[in-house]
């Protein structure tokens, strides 16, 4: 589960977020939905870890995850910009956090292939980014997403 209790962000004063508690139960898919500037993408870079609440509690499966660096929490997020690295393949880009990760190369390479059939983009794998659509970028940000089995996944616009 998912608890966020109170949680506020004021940036040089001006309140960008104010006082949101929820609790989102595992398993669900929850949307956040609102106005332009109406700090929907503040809130997920809290979760993140990206930005620091000004007040308030982020509790991910029963722990306070506030104070977390966004590389020790288990939560990845996935931009609308899809923040792909542009020197990387397809393959290289989603094999990176799992690199990062120190895992051994065959369970890397078990788990990119895993990931390249899950979003049907196998026979791409040797291609960088810019040799892709914008739907096809989309697919490995999420498949790069995935693969590290985050606990929860944040999807920004």
């Amino acid at each position: 589960m998912l608890q966020i209790q109170n949680i506020s962000k004021k940036f040089d004063g001006a309140l960008a977020v104010d006082d949101v508690s929820l609790d989102i139960p595992k398993g669900e898919i929850f949307a956040l939905l609102g106005a332009s500037g109406s700090g929907k993408s503040t809130l997920l870079r809290m979760l993140a870890g990206f930005e620091k609440p000004s007040s308030g509690q982020i509790i991910l499966a029963g722990q306070d995850i506030t104070d977390l660096p966004p590389y020790e929490r288990p939560i990845n997020m996935m931009f609308q910009s899809y923040a792909l690295f542009p020197h990387m393949t397809v393959e290289q880009n989603i094999a990176y956090g799992l690199k990062q990760d120190n895992l051994p190369k065959q369970e890397i390479k078990a788990k990119v292939h895993e990931m390249l059939n899950l979003v049907h983009m196998t026979q791409y794998a040797r291609r960088k980014p810019h040799q892709l659509s914008g739907g096809q970028r989309q697919r490995v940000a999420l498949a790069r997403s995935l693969a590290k089995q985050p606990r929860l996944l944040l999807l920004d616009e």
